[in-house]
């Protein structure tokens, strides 16, 4: 179909993937069914992963990145912030495909080698990220060296600490809960 946006491997020519879903002009066995669901799982996290990393590219070769990014993808600032947060601060070499990317941010304020701990064992025990957040929060571990950052114009010191201690928040009617520290923010 000429509206595909994607071709996914070992998938038979009947799947046509869009912007706005799946059509299938033939049947699929069980096999190719169960390859596509395994496929789309992934493909959720990793363009959690791709935005990031394409917004850390973007800010290092082009300066600005949220404006610009929020017109193209739609996404509103903090879901960006969020993305380009847990891509810079968890490396590609410590991330695990089989966790979700809500588990690495999770331990993204952590070392790099208390992440790739806390995430192999996160794999290995089958964690939620509840479980994963409460074990990061009982347990004492190297805190990661916080880089220096540039105040962008217009924002105090003490704003830009708060968004960038909120990036690893979460919603929760309407207030922001840290799973991982004790910020609360409005």
């Amino acid at each position: 179909m000429k509206n595909d946006i994607v071709k996914i491997g070992g998938i038979p020519d009947s799947v046509h993937v869009s912007e706005t879903g799946i059509q299938f002009s033939g049947e699929l066995s069980y096999e190719h069914w169960e390859h596509l669901m395994q496929v789309l799982v992934k493909m959720e996290t990793s363009f959690q992963w791709a935005l990031g990393d394409a917004l850390n590219y973007g800010e290092g070769r082009y300066g600005e990145k949220y404006t610009q990014a929020m017109e193209l993808t739609g996404h509103s600032y903090q879901s960006l912030a969020n993305y380009s947060w847990v891509a810079r601060n968890v490396p590609i070499s410590v991330r695990n495909p089989q966790l979700s990317w809500t588990h690495h941010r999770i331990v993204c304020k952590l070392s790099h080698d208390d992440q790739a701990r806390m995430l192999t064992e996160a794999f290995q025990k089958q964690w939620s990220v509840e479980v994963l957040a409460d074990t990061v929060r009982g347990e004492t571990l190297t805190p990661r060296v916080r880089e220096q950052v540039e105040v962008p114009p217009g924002l105090s010191v003490t704003a830009a600490k708060q968004l960038l201690e909120s990036a690893a928040c979460v919603s929760r009617d309407g207030v922001q809960v840290c799973q991982i520290c004790p910020f609360k923010g409005r």
